[in-house]
């Protein structure tokens, strides 16, 4: 008689999805990355026997509980030293504060140093541990056959290229669905122009001076979640933080990192309440009306945008001029001045697909993978452009440059952002 279980079955789909874009790195976006976190946690919560009997009484536990119980064990146990460094990185984090967030950082943590065959088989040594802790009877990790079942499958994970953001881990205790995580740098200044409020432990923007530092190229806009401050956590963070490390890195770079609040025409849900609270949904609401050079199209189950340009000229570059031909090439179609021609780009997590304004021609389909560089000018905000190869960049042969005007810079902004979030190999020239 087969084996079988439904979150099983879902591991194996999840799986097959990832290995077919095997040559590419999986990042926080990739769209089966949600579902596949998702999935590992409720084969870890399958069946756990989540009540525990302590002489302070009734304890619940989760499936952090067992991982931190087999660090407890490690040299019992000889755990390997990534997987013990895995851990303590996961308990010395000042982003989660609950077992719940911790576990989940966990999985995200093991996926990035495929160490998650490593911990299950640390778990299945100690059997008396591993029946106390699961219901053979409904659990997976308490059964046998589809304990190997699952050991394959997390084998089969270990051969994809995870290169997930592990700091943005601020929200693990309350959601997966993690938000866009973007670092900068800011040159040395007394002000940056941010006016911000603590929330809930969150430090929310909502206010950024015009002219300032942190408003040049919209880097910073009101709803960001300031995360992190040159390298230290802002979750929960005692309120004078802030201004302590302003004053002991003062005349040195800004090192600032943040959760995105809006992000390509949606607020970040978990915020939500907050930005009832601050009132910022109406900030957002007024920027949306600004802001309509593009379109939300329902595409492939995940999502595109659509943004209506004109094509100003296509190039043939050399394969090692990389990011230094976008200023060139937008020289080079300003200098021509060739025939133009109306277009329309959709973007996905994954593709830009280019076709004629009637949409009767596929002009351009390239996957993040093989697009090389895209950028603009400063001199030339609504023109930028990108370059793509034959096939994946690191291994084409053949390079072209296509030179771009959209409708605003605001427009040009979200198409690099995208370009940048699906493929973060990708080089910039700004």
């Amino acid at each position: 008689m087969s084996v079988s279980h439904p979150l099983l079955k879902q591991l194996k789909g999840h799986v097959y999805e990832l290995r077919k874009d095997a040559q590419t790195e999986v990042r926080d976006h990739h769209p089966t990355m949600l579902p596949l976190c998702h999935t590992l946690e409720e084969i870890f919560e399958a069946g756990l026997k989540t009540k525990l009997n302590t002489p302070f009484g009734l304890m619940r536990k989760d499936y952090w509980f067992w991982v931190q119980f087999l660090y407890e064990q490690r040299d019992k146990y000889r755990m390997s030293f990534a997987l013990v460094e895995a851990i303590e990185s996961v308990q010395n984090s000042k982003k989660v504060h609950t077992n719940l967030g911790r576990g989940r950082l966990f999985i995200r943590t093991a996926l990035v140093r495929k160490i998650l065959p490593n911990i299950l088989k640390l778990l299945l040594i100690d059997e008396i541990f591993l029946f106390s802790s699961y219901d053979p009877n409904s659990s997976i990790l308490g059964n046998e056959i589809m304990c190997e079942i699952l050991s394959s499958l997390l084998h089969e994970l270990n051969k994809i290229d995870f290169k997930l953001e592990l700091k943005n881990a601020s929200f693990l205790d309350e959601t997966w669905n993690l938000g866009v995580y973007k670092k900068f740098e800011f040159v040395p200044c007394k002000e940056m122009g941010i006016t911000f409020a603590y929330v809930r432990g969150r430090v929310i923007v909502v206010k950024v001076d015009e002219g300032s530092v942190a408003a040049e190229e919209n880097q910073i806009e009101p709803g960001d979640v300031l995360d992190e401050l040159y390298g230290q956590s802002l979750y929960r963070c005692n309120r004078g933080l802030i201004s302590s490390l302003a004053n002991k890195y003062r005349g040195l770079p800004i090192y600032l990192s943040v959760v995105k609040g809006f992000y390509v025409g949606s607020i970040y849900s978990p915020l939500k309440p907050i930005f009832e609270k601050l009132h910022l949904r109406k900030a957002f609401e007024k920027k949306e009306e600004k802001e309509t050079d593009y379109l939300f199209t329902p595409d492939s189950g995940s999502g595109s945008l659509k943004f209506n340009l004109i094509l100003l000229g296509r190039f043939q570059v050399h394969s090692d001029e990389k990011a230094e031909c976008i200023d060139k090439a937008i020289g080079k179609a300003l200098d021509l001045k060739s025939d133009t021609q109306e277009v329309i780009m959709y973007v996905t997590e994954r593709e830009i697909k280019i076709f004629d304004k009637d949409e009767t021609e596929v002009m351009v389909h390239k996957h993040f993978s093989e697009i090389s560089a895209c950028g603009r000018k400063k001199v030339c905000p609504d023109i930028f452009a990108f370059i793509f190869g034959n096939t994946t960049c690191t291994i084409a042969e053949e390079f072209q440059c296509l030179v771009l005007r959209a409708t605003s810079p605001v427009a040009i902004a979200t198409i690099l952002e995208l370009i940048a979030h699906g493929f973060v190999k990708t080089h910039w020239e700004v």
